[in-house]
Parts: structure tokens; C-alpha cells; sequence
């Protein structure tokens, strides 16, 4: 429960702004992660990972379990109170620090509160069923050991609930019989995405990661940035008194508003679970909203109020959420200390004109609210006004004019109507509008949201005309088997966007150039033979493009001006394009699919781990980079054609020097030909853990396929690997025969990624490069398997 306080600063809400070098400390019980995310974290930031468990046998000669047997309680605390003092101070800058103690004794809380203010310390939990589980441990001994695990919150600063899911990454895919046989049965749980977003957030590089790897990208780009961008709100009475499943809400808009209206027993836990059940599920910015007046709670005096409103406001910021709203209303010593403690977080003045006496737009009133939240610091301005009815919008866009002519810098502005059904003209401001979904029930509670989803709201956008529809392609030599089609339409019918997309066949540049030159020209996902012939025809590429040599997107650039937001907001809009920009997303699809396929024992080391890439086209170029990204360092390519290879092999080496991924001097190189299917494998290299097939199982261009089978000395990694094959016409190659037959028959688990599970994710990362909305991704995987099994399954070879 929340406790009856003053407004108090705890030791658990100091700032949460760190140098960019301050080392992450992870604390909590045993069993709750720390030492996986540890090494997630050391590896995703390039930082040294120390350890308590070693930590103490260097300090003590002996494990803990058998000192503290040999020793007792405590002498035990007393050796890991020196022990973590000795961890902390020599390693206050870049390092991981996992502290493994479960309880903590008073010297050890004194050790943690004295780095509360320089240094994020992460409170590590999990879900206690879960807990019980992996630890093997009855309720009745498991209970205390949880109890003492809540003293963690006091002496962090920060808190991530590490969730379990047995799906593996949130999405269910739902495999057809055919495929079913190809892939791995077991799916391995990754929270390493999740948790590495999380550490973005908490140094600040989220968006600066997004922009740099691509301007255009949905995560680059605030949503309080974009055009028609549309927030969903969830309540937190809704999500624990009806089973609500998050995956299934997918695509719901830019952002989630979770309203807390409800104060449930171990509402701090409950909270924590549903923020990283609505990052994992669903994978959009959250805004905390702690409701003045919960339902079924009963009046509060102000002070009791405030001091529980601010403990969960104060929760929020523990949690990393990206933005919380701040009733501008509020006592003036609950804004000023919320203001003070927000970290990164961004915060959302709010206002809301309720009643049939609200205030015209035209009353100074509201120019006054948005410069006193601007007078605070408030990143955005939120006023919504009540009226019983739809009216003439000329007077809100005057108010909105007039705070446009106000000199920068200034907050961002979301100024709607709203009645008993909700926002009354959902296109009537163009940022942040509040959204329903169909399959929730409605709250009676909710005002603003009403009747309004995402899709219905889009639908109206284009119906005025503000946005218009558009043709979308795959432009390509050998197009008639694309699964992008049908995927890209079931994405337009989702969000009721009134776009096209064809297969065109095209051999010719003059042909790709008629159909970017048409005025609704959307965009277009290129195959051979333009992937590198159209490169030098475009005015701007993508860092990942010039450092493959191809481009697999291209984009129309309607901007008035040559501002990235500016052309980054153009979609969607018709026009002759001014511009063109290439982009290549084969290399992430196939980054994607490796990591989730990846064992944690073939978790990738550059001093040791070995990749394979059979072909040497556009599609091995990127399968090549994307291993460089994994952090790969040696690489080994096999080409029919050896002069082709050795060219590929250069272009990347010469790109390893230039970024100095290896020394200048020392003749190092990341790149390596094998010539021969015949040749064994160089004995001073591990095997490849992880190879990459792109090669056309089909004839291109009236050649014949290629009948390539793996060398079987190629293939003795004693811890197997991942094998994807790129081809999936036909989807049962004779390399995945091969592998299957390796695997079935010998100890090595090798996993197969077909085709159509790269070609899903290649189509995915365009919908949402070309349109600015995320991808919904159930959807589409489900439409590509479908696609492929009706127009493709029925020629297969038999198994």
C-alpha cells in the first residue's frame, strides 16, 4: 500500500540523470536475472562485468555458500559489506556491477545509499510464481525471501521487472504444417531487446541509437514530432480485472497512455509488471497517468492525496517510462517536486476545461495555462476543453496559431474539443490524440478516448483529404512469387489507409523511374538487378546502404524544405517527389532473425565466434554487414564464382579499416574467401556458428538454380549454430534437407531460419520506412505464411 506520508523525498527518489559513463549497479534477489542482464548490459554498452560471486572467492578464497556454512550469519554480512565496498568504489565509471545479495544487511544499505545519487542502481524482479519456479522453492520459504527482496526498493534508483514469456518475444507465430517441420521447435526467451531499450532510455541515447542508424525509422522521431499520431489509453482497472491480451492490441498507435485508477494490494509490483508487459507486448512510448481520484477509493484530504499521488508519480520515473502527465492544477508543491525528480522523462502539463461553462478558445485563460506549464518546464502543453457538440474548429486553430507565433523554444502543443464520446473531430489536432481499441471494453471513466481507435481516426484523415492515398511496389526482374503484396495490403486494411501495392516487373531503370516520377508514388522495396544500379540515380542514402553497396527501399521525399522531420511527415502525401532516398533493410531483417534464433552458448564473441556466407550478390553483401553489426569479426565467404567474392571481401575489409573495427598495422582482416566446397576448414578458425544462404534456390533471369549442398567438414560446430537460407521459392531447399538430416540424426542442434520468416521481417521494416506507422506484426506474418502456402506449398517437394 502507498504509505501516509508528507511530501518527502525517499532515498528511492533521487535524480535519475547519470553521467554518461556512471556504472550500472543491479541489485535483487536471487533468481531474478541479474547476472543474464548483467552480461546483456556489459555487452550492449562495451563495459567490464564484475561479479559478486567472484568478487568474494577473489576476496576470500572460498565460495559464499561455503563461507557463510563455515562462518556463520554474521561474519558472513560483515565479509560482503567489505566486499562490496571494495566491488564499488575502483569501478564508479563503466562498468556492470551485479550484486547477488538477496538480503541486505544494514552496512551493505549504507554502502548503496551512498551511490544513490551518481551512479543507476536497478532493482531487479521478477514474477514471484515465476520465481518460485526456477528457484524450486515452496511458497512457505519463498515468501520471507521475497519480503527481504522489497528492501531493495529503498537503496535503487531505478527498477526493471524482468518478464518471463513463453512465446519468446511477445508475437505468436502462427506456423503452417509445411514450415512447422523446418524450424526449431524450441524458441528461446530474449528479454535482451527490452532490457537494452531500457538502458537507452536511462543514458538518453534511445532516440540519438534510432536517428543515427535511420532518420526515417518510427523510433527516430518522437511521436509529439510526427503528424497524426494517436495514443492509446489503457486503465489500469481494466488490465487486472479482465484478461486482456497485450499482443493482440499490436499497432495500437505511436504511444500507450496507462492511466493508474485503481489501487490494487502490491499496486508498486502489479504497476511495474503491466509497464514491462506494454513494452514487451507491445513496443511504444509510455505515458503514466496516476488519476487524482481512483475509483472506489474514498475522498482524501489534499495532503494524504498528494503524498500517495506522488510515491506513484515518483514510481513512474523509477520504471524509465518516456513520459508522465502533470495536472497543471495540482498542488504547486507536488508539481515543483514531480518537476524536480523527473530524470529523462518527459512531462506532459496537463489541463482539462471541464463543464458546460469551459472557456472559449478565444479566452486568455488558456494562453495563460500553456505558459505557465512552459514558465515550469514542461516538455509538452495537453488542454482539452469540453463541449457538448461538434463545432466550428476555427477558434481552437486560432488559439493554436497564436501559441505557434510565440518565439521558440517552446513545448509542443495538443489542444482538442471533447464530448461524451470523446476527442469530437479525431483529425482536429495532428499529435497525440486519444484512442479506444475495439476489443476493450469501454470505461466509464474514460472521457477522452470515447468511441475513437487508430484505424477509425486514420480513415477520417484520409477521407478529408489531409493525407491521401498511395501506390506502393516491389520492383524487380523475378517479382511473381512476392509475399510483400499481400502482407503490405492486410497492414493498409489495418490502419484503414487507402494504399496500394503491386508486384511490378521491371527490367529497366527507365522503367523504375516512370513509376517514382507519378505523383502517388508511396515508395517501393527493389530487387535485382537495381539493388546497386540505382544507387548513384538517388540524392540521399542511408550510412547502411554506402556501407553494403545496395539499396533494398526507396523513398519519395515531398518535404517543403530539406529538413528530415519535414520530409519524415510527407508521407502519406501525394505529390511529385523533389527527392529520393535509398535505404537498405536486408541487413536488419537478417540481424533480427539471427538474434532470435541465436543460443546463448553461441552468443557471439569477436575473438572467437566464425560466420559463413554462401553467395556473393546484394543479399550476402547484406548478411555480411549484418554479422559485422552482431559484432562478428571473421567471416568467411564462398562464391561459385571466386573473383566475385574476393571483390565482396575487399569492400568490407577496406570498411573495417575505415571504422577501425580492426588495427590498421596489423594486417588484419575481417573477410576471408574459402574457394572450395572441397577445402577443409582452416584448423586456426572456431567452425561457423552462424551461416548465411544467398544463393536463388530458383532460376533468375532464365539461369538455372543453383544446387548447392553444404560441405559436411564446413558443418562441425560441436555447439551447432544457425543456418538461414534465404531462398524460399522453393522453401525447402537442399541445404535445409542437409541441415535438418545433420540435425535429426547427430547431438548438434542446429537451427533453420527459412526464407519467408526473413522475407516477413524484410517487409515489415518497409510498411513502417514508408508509411511511419509501426507495423502490425501478427498480422503480417500470419498473411505471409498464408500467402505462401496457397500460392507456393502446393508445388513443394515432398519432405
Amino acid at each position: 500500500m502507498i504509505p501516509d506520508s508528507p511530501i518527502i523525498p525517499s532515498s528511492r527518489t533521487k535524480r535519475r540523470i547519470f553521467h554518461a559513463d556512471a556504472s550500472i549497479i543491479l541489485v535483487g534477489c536471487r533468481g531474478a536475472g541479474k547476472r543474464t542482464l548483467g552480461f546483456i548490459a556489459a555487452k550492449h554498452l562495451g563495459r567490464r562485468l564484475i561479479t559478486e560471486d567472484h568478487s568474494f572467492e577473489q576476496a576470500t578464497g572460498c565460495t559464499r555458500a561455503t563461507f557463510l556454512q563455515k562462518y556463520g550469519r554474521e561474519t558472513f554480512n560483515q565479509q560482503m559489506a567489505i566486499v562490496l565496498a571494495r566491488m564499488i568504489k575502483p569501478n564508479q565509471t563503466n562498468c556492470v556491477i551485479e550484486c547477488g545479495t538477496g538480503t541486505l544487511s544494514p552496512a551493505i544499505e549504507e554502502i548503496l545509499k551512498g551511490y544513490l545519487e551518481t551512479n543507476p542502481i536497478i532493482y531487479i524482479h521478477r514474477d514471484k510464481e515465476d520465481l518460485y519456479k526456477l528457484l524450486k522453492l515452496p511458497v512457505t520459504d519463498a515468501e520471507p525471501l521475497l519480503i527481504a527482496d522489497q528492501k531493495h526498493r529503498d537503496f535503487s534508483n531505478l527498477e526493471y521487472f524482468n518478464v518471463y514469456d513463453p512465446s519468446g518475444e511477445g508475437h505468436v507465430t502462427e506456423d503452417i504444417p509445411l514450415r512447422s517441420a523446418l524450424t526449431s521447435s524450441a524458441r528461446l526467451v530474449d528479454a535482451k531487446q527490452d532490457f537494452k531499450n531500457f538502458l537507452d532510455s536511462i543514458f538518453g541515447h534511445s532516440l540519438t541509437r534510432s536517428w543515427v542508424s535511420n532518420p526515417f525509422s518510427i523510433k527516430a522521431i518522437p511521436p509529439e514530432y510526427r503528424t497524426y499520431t494517436y495514443v492509446l489509453h489503457l486503465r489500469l482497472s481494466t488490465l487486472i480485472n479482465i484478461n486482456v491480451d497485450l499482443a493482440k492490441l499490436e499497432a495500437p498507435g505511436e504511444a500507450v497512455e496507462f492511466i493508474i485508477d485503481t489501487w490494487p494490494n502490491n499496486m508498486l509490483d502489479i504497476i511495474a509488471t503491466q509497464v514491462a508487459l506494454i513494452r514487451h507486448k507491445m513496443d511504444v512510448p509510455i505515458i503514466y497517468n496516476v488519476e487524482e481520484n481512483p475509483r472506489e477509493e474514498r475522498k482524501r484530504p489534499i495532503e494524504e492525496r498528494d503524498a500517495a499521488d506522488l510515491e506513484l508519480m515518483l514510481h513512474g520515473f523509477r520504471l524509465g517510462v518516456e513520459y508522465l502527465t502533470l495536472d497543471l492544477e495540482r498542488s504547486p508543491h507536488l508539481v515543483t517536486h514531480v518537476l524536480a525528480m523527473r530524470g529523462r522523462t518527459k512531462i506532459i502539463g496537463n489541463y482539462v476545461a471541464r463543464g458546460f461553462g469551459a472557456p472559449k478558445w478565444t479566452d486568455d485563460f488558456y494562453i495563460e495555462r500553456y505558459l505557465y506549464a512552459q514558465r515550469l518546464g514542461c516538455n509538452i502543453v495537453r488542454i482539452a476543453r469540453f463541449c457538448a457538440a461538434a463545432r466550428d474548429d476555427s477558434l481552437r486553430q486560432a488559439f493554436v496559431d497564436r501559441i505557434r507565433a510565440l518565439p521558440d523554444p517552446k513545448p509542443c502543443l495538443i489542444a482538442y474539443d471533447y464530448s461524451v464520446f470523446g476527442v469530437v473531430l479525431p483529425f482536429q489536432d495532428k499529435i497525440m490524440n486519444p484512442v479506444g481499441h475495439d476489443s476493450l471494453e469501454k470505461s466509464s471513466r474514460e472521457q477522452m478516448a470515447g468511441v475513437s481507435t487508430t484505424r477509425g481516426s486514420l480513415r477520417d484523415v484520409f477521407r478529408k483529404g489531409y493525407l491521401q492515398p498511395l501506390n506502393f511496389y516491389t520492383l524487380g526482374s523475378n517479382v511473381y512469387y512476392s509475399a510483400s503484396p499481400s502482407m503490405h495490403r492486410a497492414a493498409y486494411e489495418h490502419y484503414m489507409m487507402p494504399h496500394t501495392f503491386d508486384a511490378r516487373r521491371c527490367t529497366t531503370l527507365e522503367e523504375v523511374d516512370r513509376i517514382r516520377q507519378e505523383p502517388g508514388f508511396g515508395g517501393a522495396s527493389l530487387t535485382a538487378p537495381f539493388k546497386v544500379a540505382i544507387m548513384k540515380h538517388l540524392d540521399h542514402l542511408s550510412t547502411h546502404a554506402i556501407a553494403i553497396g545496395a539499396v533494398n527501399t526507396l523513398l519519395p521525399l515531398r518535404g517543403e524544405t530539406d529538413s528530415i522531420l519535414d520530409h519524415a511527415n510527407s508521407r502519406n502525401r501525394a505529390g511529385v517527389a523533389s527527392k529520393f532516398y535509398g535505404d537498405n533493410t536486408d541487413w536488419s531483417s537478417i540481424v533480427t532473425c539471427l538474434r532470435r534464433a541465436i543460443s546463448p552458448r553461441n552468443s557471439v564473441q569477436p575473438s572467437r565466434t566464425t560466420g559463413l556466407v554462401i553467395g556473393a550478390g546484394g543479399m550476402a553483401r547484406a548478411a555480411i554487414y549484418a554479422l559485422i553489426k552482431l559484432g562478428c569479426r571473421m567471416i568467411f565467404i564462398h562464391n561459385r564464382t571466386k573473383a566475385k567474392a574476393e571483390e565482396v571481401a575487399r569492400h568490407f575489409n577496406t570498411y573495417a579499416l575505415e571504422q577501425k573495427l580492426v588495427r590498421q598495422n596489423d594486417g588484419e582482416l575481417i573477410c576471408h574467401v574459402i574457394e572450395s566446397p572441397r577445402d577443409p576448414w582452416p584448423d586456426s578458425y572456431q567452425p561457423p556458428t552462424m551461416i548465411v544462404s544467398c544463393i536463388p534456390a530458383s532460376g533468375v533471369d532464365d539461369n538455372p538454380p543453383v544446387d548447392f549442398r553444404m560441405p559436411s567438414q564446413w558443418l562441425k560446430s560441436p555447439t551447432g549454430g544457425v543456418v538461414i537460407e534465404l531462398a524460399y521459392e522453393p522453401l525447402i531447399t537442399p541445404l535445409v534437407v542437409q541441415v535438418r538430416k545433420i540435425r535429426e540424426e547427430g547431438n548438434t542442434s542446429w537451427v533453420i531460419v527459412d526464407g519467408l520468416e526473413v522475407v516477413g521481417e524484410m517487409a515489415m521494416e518497409a510498411f513502417e520506412l514508408m508509411t511511419g506507422r509501426q507495423a502490425p506484426r501478427r498480422l503480417m506474418r500470419r498473411v505471409c505464411n498464408e500467402t505462401w502456402e496457397k500460392t507456393c506449398a502446393p508445388f513443394q517437394p515432398q519432405r
